[in-house]
């Protein structure tokens, strides 16, 4: 009976102390604040961090409104709720806008991919690349690729991918691309001084279908920033000019929800294959606070099918995966009247 009392005067301490005008008033411009923060992304270190917890932001908001609500404040609910509202419209139109399933239209003009960060596997001493065969991709592009790792990741996947691309760079940022359909174009492009890797898979006589893979440094600077800045810009308008289909693959380390993401997005014509996000607690190396840094992006000319990330037998996720198919000809018809 006593834990029961002390609960009960605790319950009433927290109803009198979310009543008091100045209390009730903080905690308004906090969540104001904070929610102003996520959705307009000031160009300051600490509040780009912020807007990185989005996601960690709405779920407290939602916790706290059912708090407030328990507590029998009608204004503190009203505005976490609003938050909640207010950031669940703006992740929404951050991300991919189609929630319908799409059909698959038959076995011609499939294509699955899978992208690898290599700094997710190499804290493994024991991993076992044959895990990563026995999900069949057509396509496997390995991101922060060297020299060191060529003969760890070859013997294992030469025997299945007959076509590879290896794209070097004098940092350890390079990409390896395997392939089982023919590699008919292999390019460097460079846009603002960033080397990125440019390929065309050819799916049939008629079927070809483009590449391209970009490891984008972390914008901890604000060189870095202004650089990222000026690289989107000038993909996506080449992007935009492709007339077949295109998938754009790598560790971009921005969030999907980031100003900078959407832009790109939505000027390159792109879409993004991941339809959603939560923070998971469990697997090693897992924070509440992680959020997505690796993407593939599709153009109009795709479809996305499946997207599903890649975990361990520690639940650590060390992969992305995606499968997609050829628009159907009816589809590309409407695409050419819309143009």
């Amino acid at each position: 009976m006593r834990i029961v009392s002390t609960v009960g005067e605790f319950y009433l301490f927290l109803v009198k102390l979310v009543h008091i005008k100045w209390i009730q008033w903080l905690m308004v411009s906090g969540i104001i604040c904070l929610t102003a923060v996520c959705i307009l992304q000031p160009d300051m270190e600490y509040f780009r961090w912020i807007s990185t917890q989005t996601v960690q932001i709405l779920l407290a908001c939602l916790f706290l409104g059912v708090c407030f609500l328990l507590l029998k404040s009608r204004l503190l609910s009203f505005v976490a709720f609003g938050a909640c509202t207010f950031l669940c419209l703006f992740l929404k139109n951050a991300s991919n806008l189609s929630l319908k399933v799409i059909p698959q239209n038959g076995n011609d003009g499939l294509i699955s991919l899978l992208h690898c960060t290599m700094s997710e596997i190499q804290g493994e001493s024991t991993f076992d690349f044959s895990s990563l065969l026995k999900l069949d991709n057509d396509i496997i592009v390995f991101q922060e690729y060297t020299p060191q790792w060529k003969q760890i990741i070859l013997p294992e996947f030469d025997s299945v991918y007959q076509y590879k691309y290896e794209f070097l760079r004098l940092d350890n940022y390079g990409q390896l691309i395997v392939s089982k359909y023919p590699i008919v174009m292999r390019d460097t492009m460079e846009f603002n001084g960033v080397p990125i890797a440019n390929i065309t898979v050819a799916l049939s006589e008629e079927k070809n279908i483009n590449i391209i893979g970009h490891y984008n440094l972390p914008p901890l600077t604000e060189d870095y920033r202004s650089t990222s800045k000026k690289v989107f810009s000038e993909l996506s308008n080449y992007i935009r000019q492709q007339k077949i289909p295109t998938l754009y693959v790598g560790t971009i380390n921005y969030a999907p929800w980031d100003n900078e993401m959407v832009k790109f997005r939505y000027s390159g014509f792109l879409n993004d294959s991941r339809k959603g996000f939560f923070p998971t607690l469990y697997g090693a190396g897992t924070s509440f606070f992680d959020y997505p840094v690796d993407h593939i992006f599709y153009n109009e000319y795709l479809e996305c099918l499946a997207f599903k990330k890649v975990e361990n037998a520690n639940n650590q996720r060390i992969a992305i995966r995606g499968q997609y198919q050829l628009k159907s000809r009816e589809s590309l018809v409407d695409l050419s009247q819309d143009d």
